[in-house]
């Protein structure tokens, strides 16, 4: 208990430090990366819980860690770092440790001008490194396009398309994210996304809230349902970002 309520002090003090000007737009809790890039000079850390049950097997991610940063006008650049935990609920077998890092940028390329979406493009690469359980065979490029439309003062659309590239194949990843501002500073929002591969395809399905406290500062709870035999059976998840 100690050891949480100094967490919660010290994420206070961040808050109450950190810059509060316009409304920051962050990557999570959806799985549509936004097509907003971090303006220069300013950084967002993001923070999640992620619990993801699949049969036998519960899968955790204790601190799903991504940092962006503004680097320039249009450019921030992104890494990303996960503590995971598998765990058999038949043996009880356990494996824990840290995933591969995630190292990128986010570019901008267009506002949003009427039906035209504001556009971004990332291009990231995920690392042969972390613990063996998690590392996989050799390093993966990933480019993703990100697209946004105003529908109106309170809903908005996200989108994406991207490619990864494990091993010589090519995974094309999808999302669409419908997002309903229904008080001010609350979103809630629905998500089909999935992950179509050679010989195969996982398909999900992801909703929840978003609640911004301050311009620079956001909590989230989401929670969702795989649509294919290969997906998971169900996750739920929470987590925080900041905005300096």
């Amino acid at each position: 208990m100690k050891n949480v309520l100094t967490f919660l002090f010290v994420l206070g003090t961040m808050v109450s430090m950190a810059q509060d000007s316009d409304p920051m737009v962050t990557d999570r809790p959806t799985q549509s990366a936004a097509s907003m890039v971090v303006p220069k000079g300013n950084a967002i850390i993001e923070y999640g819980f992620i619990h993801e049950s699949a049969g036998d097997l519960n899968n955790l991610t204790f601190a799903n860690l991504h940092a962006r940063i503004g680097l320039f006008q249009g450019v921030e650049f992104r890494v990303t770092q996960n503590i995971q935990q598998t765990k058999n609920t038949v043996t009880d077998v356990k494996v824990s440790g840290l995933s591969p890092l995630t190292l990128g940028t986010k570019i901008h390329v267009i506002g949003e001008q009427g039906a035209v979406p504001q556009t971004s493009v990332i291009a990231q690469v995920t690392l042969d490194n972390g613990d063996d359980a998690f590392r996989p065979g050799e390093a993966i490029p990933e480019v993703r396009f990100n697209f946004s439309n105003t529908l109106s003062e309170f809903l908005s659309l996200g989108y994406n398309i991207g490619f990864a590239f494990p091993e010589d194949n090519t995974t094309t990843i999808y999302t669409a994210v419908l997002g309903y501002s229904f008080q001010p500073g609350w979103t809630v929002f629905a998500e089909p996304y999935g992950f179509i591969y050679d010989g195969g395809s996982d398909h999900r399905f992801n909703a929840g809230f978003i609640y911004l406290v301050k311009n620079n500062f956001q909590v989230d709870l989401t929670g969702g349902i795989g649509l294919s035999d290969i997906s998971p059976d169900s996750f739920f998840g929470f987590g925080a970002a900041i905005g300096f």
